[in-house]
């Protein structure tokens, strides 16, 4: 059996007097704020959403590309920021520094996105060469843990 939901029957009328033949505005302000005292009213007393919370669970991943790229244009900005500087008065040893920690978040950076094409190309790669990378891969596991275990 259905929940009555909400009683219609007070708002129309309140609606229906509104629609008669042209109220004066304080006359119409006064009904339609008692309309919507009564759709507060009735709407409080409907359960709505109350346990969403617990039955939602909702994530957000980033693109990874669109961090990737963000990070390689700060990356240039620094280095060219850095290059101005190196050329009128040279760099310093905090800039230094700075440009040695540029450098390996590049390379880091060039390191993951060769990974991230490897993953790509083993997603497209036909059956039975993923079959025998997957051979080649378990026997080299099995060596290394058969010389731990000595």
């Amino acid at each position: 059996m259905a929940k009555k939901i909400f009683d219609a029957k007070k708002l129309a009328v309140k609606y229906d007097e509104a629609l008669t033949s042209k109220p004066s505005k304080f006359a119409r302000k006064e009904i339609l704020a008692q309309a919507d005292e009564l759709i507060a009213a009735e709407g409080a007393t409907v359960e709505v959403n109350k346990t969403a919370i617990s039955q939602l669970d909702v994530s957000f991943l980033p693109s990874l590309h669109g961090i990737m790229t963000n990070t390689y244009s700060v990356i240039d900005s620094e280095v060219r920021r850095l290059m101005r500087s190196s050329q009128s008065s040279g760099l310093d040893n905090f800039q230094s520094r700075h440009l040695g920690t540029l450098t390996r978040s590049l390379c880091q950076l060039a390191q993951l996105e060769m990974g991230i094409r490897e993953q790509n190309e083993l997603e497209y790669m036909p059956d039975d060469k993923l079959q025998e990378l997957a051979d080649r891969a378990f026997k080299k596991l099995k060596t290394n843990l058969d010389s731990v275990k000595e």
